[in-house]
C-alpha cells in the first residue's frame, strides 16, 4: 500500500480514483482539493492529522490531474517542538546576565544577546554583520578580545572598556573545526563597573578606617605615653625611649628591676603602642598559680586528659592570647619541666594541649619580667640558659626609685590628680613634706609611694599634707645616700652650705615644731636654732626648754 494518499480527479472534478490512505482526506476535505492550483502545496488538518496536498494536472483522456497526500503530522510536531526549543534557547541567550557576542572565523559579528545594548549604547542588531576590527576602531570597545583570539588561535581574557563606559571583564573561546581552523568565537562578557565602584568604595572605607585606626592608635599612645609611667628622671626617659622603638617590632622582651617599679606597667604599654594593641593582653604570674596547676593553665587540657578534666577539653592561657601579647610576670618561678615547653612555644610558635596529640599554631609575642638576678640563676642551674637567651632578646632594665628621684615629685601630682578625682578631694603635699619623700629610700619604689599617697589622702582632713602626716619610718628609714650628701650641680661652697643649712632647719622645724628636739636632731645648740630660726624667718612653735647651769639650789 502506497503511504502517500492518491486522488484521481476527471475533466468534471470528480474523484474517479482514490486509495485508502486518502479516503479519510476524501471524506472531510473533497470540495477544499479540488481548489488547489497545479503547482500548489496546500495543508489540510484531517482529525488529529496534518497532510500536505499536492496538484498535479495530467489531462490524459478522462484524467483531468491527480492530488498527492503526505502524512506531515510527524515532521510538523518535530519543526513545533524545534521552533520551541529555539525559541527557548533564544529566550535563555536574551535573558543572560552576562553579554553573549558571537563572532565567525572572518571576525564578523553574528549574534549579540540584548544584554550588548546596555554596553554599547545602539540595538544589537546594528552590529550584526560588521567586523570586530571595524566596532573596534569606531570605539565600541577599546580593544576587541575577539580580534586577539582570532590573532593567537587561543582563549583569552581581559579587560575592556565600552562606548557608553562600562568596565567589563571579557573572554573569548574559540571553536575549531575538524581541520583546526576557528569558525566561530563566543565572547562572554561581564560587567563589572558596580563591582569596580563597589572596590573604590571599599579602598576609600578602608582608607577612612585605617586613618581613624591610626588615629586612634595615635590616642592611645599619646594615652599610653601620657599617663602610667612618668618619666621626669634621664635614666627613665631613656627607658621610655627603648619601650617606644621595641613596641612596633614582636622581639621578646625581659624586663628586669625591683618590686614595684612597674614593669607590669611597662608591659601593658609595650602592648599597647604594638600593632598587637587589638589583640588580647593577657598576664600570667607564674609565681601565683600553684604549680600541679600551671602546666593546664597555661597549655590547657584536651578532654578526659585527666581526673577532674572538662569533658570538651580547655585552651590554655597561651593558646587564648594568639594574636596578642603574653606577660610572663615572676618568669623565675617557673618550674623547670615547664621552662623547656615554653622554650619550644618561642621558638616553634605552636603548642600541644595537655592529653593531646596534635600541635596547635599560636602567635605570641613574649614580653618576661623578673625582679631576681635571672643570670646568677642560671650559673646556679635554677633557670635554663637556653630559655634564658630566648626571653633576653631585648633587654630592659627599670632603675628603682631611690635612684631617679626627679621622678618623685611628678609621680605623687599623678597619683593626687588620679586619686582626688577618685575620691571627690583635692589635698595635696606641702614643699616641705615632698622633701622628705624625696629623700627616702623606697624600698617598695613607685607601688609604696602610691600606696603611701593614697593612705594619706584618705585618712587627713587637711587639704595639705605635711610633714607632721608622714609616718615615722620614712624619717627612720635608710637614707637614698647614705654618708653622703647628693649634688645636682656645682655651685659656690657658701650658697651650697647655705642653702644645705636653710633645708636642714626647715626639715627640723617642721617635724619637731620645738627648739629642743631641734638642737638635739641636728647636734646643735638650743640657742643657734634659735638665731637660725630667726635668720630664716621660721617662728618656734614653743619656747626654748631652760638651760642648765650644773649649780646646786
Amino acid at each position: 500500500m502506497l503511504p502517500v494518499g492518491l486522488i484521481v480527479y476527471d475533466k468534471n472534478n470528480n474523484v474517479i480514483f482514490s486509495n485508502q490512505v486518502a479516503a479519510e482526506a476524501l471524506h472531510t476535505s473533497a470540495r477544499l482539493l479540488t481548489q488547489i492550483s497545479a503547482g500548489q502545496s496546500f495543508e489540510i488538518a484531517v482529525g488529529d492529522k496534518t497532510y500536505a496536498a499536492n496538484r498535479v494536472d495530467i489531462n490524459d483522456g478522462a484524467i483531468s490531474f491527480v492530488i498527492l497526500l503526505s502524512d506531515i503530522s510527524h515532521w510538523r510536531n518535530e519543526i513545533a517542538e524545534q521552533k520551541e526549543q529555539i525559541n527557548e534557547l533564544e529566550d535563555i541567550f536574551n535573558s543572560s546576565y552576562d553579554e553573549i557576542f558571537v563572532i565567525d572565523g572572518n571576525g564578523l559579528t553574528k549574534r549579540i544577546n540584548k544584554v550588548g545594548e546596555s554596553y554599547y549604547g545602539v540595538p544589537v542588531r546594528t552590529l550584526l554583520g560588521k567586523n570586530v576590527k571595524d566596532l573596534e576602531k569606531s570605539g565600541f570597545f577599546n580593544q576587541s578580545v575577539a580580534r586577539i583570539v582570532l590573532q593567537d588561535q587561543k582563549r583569552v581574557t581581559m579587560t575592556q572598556t565600552t562606548k557608553s563606559g562600562k568596565h567589563l571583564i571579557v573572554t573569548g573561546n574559540p571553536i575549531f573545526n575538524e581541520n583546526g581552523e576557528i569558525t566561530r568565537v563566543v565572547v562572554n562578557s561581564r560587567d563589572i563597573s558596580e563591582l569596580l565602584n563597589l572596590r573604590k568604595q571599599l579602598e576609600n572605607t578602608e582608607q577612612l578606617a585605617e586613618s581613624y585606626r591610626r588615629q586612634l592608635l595615635k590616642l592611645s599612645q599619646e594615652k599610653a605615653r601620657s599617663s602610667e609611667l612618668i618619666a621626669e628622671s634621664p635614666q627613665m626617659k631613656r627607658v621610655l625611649e627603648m619601650v617606644d622603638k621595641v613596641a612596633q617590632v614582636d622581639s621578646t622582651v625581659l624586663i628586669t628591676g625591683e618590686s614595684g617599679v612597674g614593669k607590669g606597667v611597662l608591659a601593658s604599654r609595650l602592648h599597647k603602642l604594638s600593632k598587637r594593641s587589638d589583640g588580647p593582653f593577657i598576664t600570667i604570674n607564674c609565681g601565683a598559680i600553684p604549680e600541679n596547676l600551671l602546666e593546664s593553665e597555661l597549655f590547657g587540657y584536651e578532654g578526659g586528659a585527666f581526673t577532674g578534666a572538662r569533658k570538651e577539653g580547655k585552651k590554655g592561657l597561651l593558646e587564648l592570647a594568639s594574636g596578642g601579647t603574653v606577660f610572663l610576670d615572676e618568669i623565675t618561678e617557673l618550674p623547670l619541666g615547664l621552662q623547656v615547653k615554653l622554650l619550644q612555644v618561642i621558638h616553634e610558635k605552636k603548642l600541644i594541649r595537655i592529653g593531646g596529640s596534635k600541635y596547635v599554631d599560636v602567635n605570641i609575642r613574649f614580653v618576661a619580667a623578673t625582679n631576681r638576678d635571672i643570670r646568677r640563676m642560671v650559673v646556679e642551674g635554677l633557670f635554663r640558659e637556653d630559655l634564658y637567651y630566648r626571653l633576653n632578646v631585648i633587654p630592659i632594665v627599670i632603675p628603682p626609685l631611690r635612684y631617679r628621684q626627679e621622678d618623685i615629685p611628678v609621680l605623687v601630682d599623678y597619683f593626687f590628680e588620679k586619686l582626688n578625682s577618685k575620691y571627690q578631694t583635692n589635698k595635696q603635699f606641702t614643699s616641705e613634706a615632698l622633701e622628705i619623700l624625696k629623700n627616702y629610700n623606697w624600698p617598695g619604689n613607685v607601688r609604696e609611694l602610691e600606696n603611701l599617697v593614697e593612705r594619706l589622702l584618705v585618712t587627713r582632713e587637711d587639704n595639705e599634707i605635711g610633714v607632721g602626716h608622714l609616718p615615722d619610718y620614712i624619717f627612720e628609714g635608710k637614707s637614698r645616700f647614705p654618708n653622703r650628701i647628693y649634688v645636682l650641680d656645682i655651685y659656690p661652697l657658701k650658697e651650697a652650705t647655705e642653702e644645705l643649712e636653710k633645708q636642714l632647719i626647715v626639715m627640723a622645724h617642721s617635724r619637731y615644731k620645738n627648739t629642743y628636739k631641734m638642737a638635739k636632731a641636728l647636734e646643735i645648740n638650743q640657742s643657734t636654732v634659735v638665731r637660725k630660726l630667726q635668720k630664716y624667718h621660721l617662728g618656734a612653735s614653743s619656747r626654748p626648754a631652760p638651760i642648765k647651769t650644773g649649780k646646786k639650789k
